[in-house]
């Protein structure tokens, strides 16, 4: 049974916390719309930042899983991926994500790949 990660969870909140905020402020003060309109607003930027960031966790948490579950390292991170090995910095052994974050669904998708291969050879 895998252990379940509660930090895309709370990061997402966090981030659609503060994207609620922020736009409510900006709306409700510098546009002056009513507060229905500025509560709306508000509440659909801060579900797609709260969808964003969620992913960026989840995506992060996973790639970091399937890389110490299967002890890869850079070199291998790198054939996988079909990236650089400079792309996967690994220091005092942990994954350090320098990728642009545009790219780790790329990343993600590779990992899973490999993943379902090595559990289908074990089988």
């Amino acid at each position: 049974m895998q252990k379940r990660s509660f930090f895309p969870m709370i990061y997402g909140l966090i981030s659609a916390l503060i994207a609620f905020i922020a736009v409510f402020f900006i709306c409700w003060r510098n546009f002056h719309w009513n507060l229905t309109l500025t509560i709306l607003i508000a509440g659909i930027f801060a579900l797609c930042f709260f969808c964003l960031s969620w992913f960026r966790g989840h995506a992060s948490v996973e790639i970091k899983r399937i890389v110490y579950e299967y002890h890869l390292s850079d070199q291998e991170l790198a054939k996988i991926t079909g990236m650089k090995a400079s792309d996967f910095p690994i220091y005092h052994n942990k994954l350090q994500l320098i990728l642009p974050k545009r790219e780790w669904p790329q990343v993600l998708t590779a990992l899973q790949q490999y993943e379902r291969q090595r559990k289908n050879t074990e089988l």
